[in-house]
């Protein structure tokens, strides 16, 4: 192999590794739970990572200082079966250690789902799309918007059975072309989970994890060789159901990663029914 193609090949494993930490949104308390009306919701969350992993899941930098800051705004219908959603994003995105930052819309994601005729457990069945709306400059090298659109088709459960219950989660991100790089980012499969014990009759709290896997990424699609992403993330949820709308406190960190950053998240959800 020429001297260039091991160029453009770590180059393209550095921005996956660097630029795209595998941080999708965590599975909070009745995230599948049936209800009724419309609800207004919003995600005010930090990650930040100081370290980043290589393929074989060694760390790569100790003091790379990516920060991203994100307050989400979503609008939920229930209507019986049927749900319908639609997320509204602005933050900030930097990069320390080579001091480059990005802030402004992120990429606006409209969904629908609906509840499966299953009785013991609420199970939704949902598809979202992810539209390259976000702040994006192919002269940049860090971008809050991604410049692509992804397809998520996602899978809800949730069961309860006296003050325990379970959330879970099951997503697979069909990530297409950026157009301007000509780059895929390698589609991702997400499983996630959450156990809960209800405490008082406002008071509910357990631990969680988050775990993701990508395929290959692609350049002008052709497949770059060992850059496949992994991450492991564990941590808590602390919900808080209040007189005028509920409160949840999530916190989950990267234990393990590949070709990603290994960092910290930080979630404080409010959810307020009309």
């Amino acid at each position: 192999m020429c001297k260039r193609s091991y160029w453009l090949k770590g180059l393209l494993i550095f921005v996956l590794a660097v630029f795209f930490p595998a941080q999708g949104w965590a599975v909070n308390f009745y995230d599948g739970a049936r209800t009724q009306g419309l609800y207004f919701l919003t995600y005010s969350s930090l990650y930040s990572a100081d370290k980043t992993a290589d393929s074989q899941g060694h760390t790569s930098k100790k003091d790379y200082g990516y920060r991203k800051i994100e307050e989400l705004l979503r609008i939920c219908y229930y209507d019986k079966n049927l749900v319908l959603t639609a997320f509204f994003p602005v933050g900030q995105v930097k990069s320390g250690f080579y001091h480059s930052s990005s802030k402004g819309q992120g990429d606006v994601n409209l969904g629908a789902g609906y509840f499966l005729p299953i009785k013991p457990a609420d199970v939704l069945a949902s598809l979202f799309v992810k539209f390259p709306t976000g702040e994006y400059d192919s002269q940049k090298s860090v971008n809050y918007g991604a410049n692509q659109c992804d397809i998520k088709p996602t899978l809800f459960f949730y069961k309860s059975a006296g003050r325990f219950s379970v959330d879970a989660a099951a997503k697979y991100f069909y990530r297409l072309e950026n157009h301007s790089t000509k780059v895929s980012l390698g589609d991702e499969l997400y499983l996630q989970g959450l156990l809960g014990w209800q405490f008082t009759k406002i008071c509910k709290a357990g631990p969680s994890f988050n775990w993701m896997k990508s395929s290959s990424q692609k350049n002008d699609k052709v497949k770059v060789s060992s850059s496949q992403r992994e991450s492991l993330s564990v941590g808590a949820d602390v919900y808080l159901s209040l007189p005028a709308f509920s409160l949840t406190f999530t916190y989950l960190r990267d234990i393990r990663a590949k070709n990603t950053t290994l960092g910290d998240f930080f979630q404080i959800k409010t959810c307020h029914k009309f």
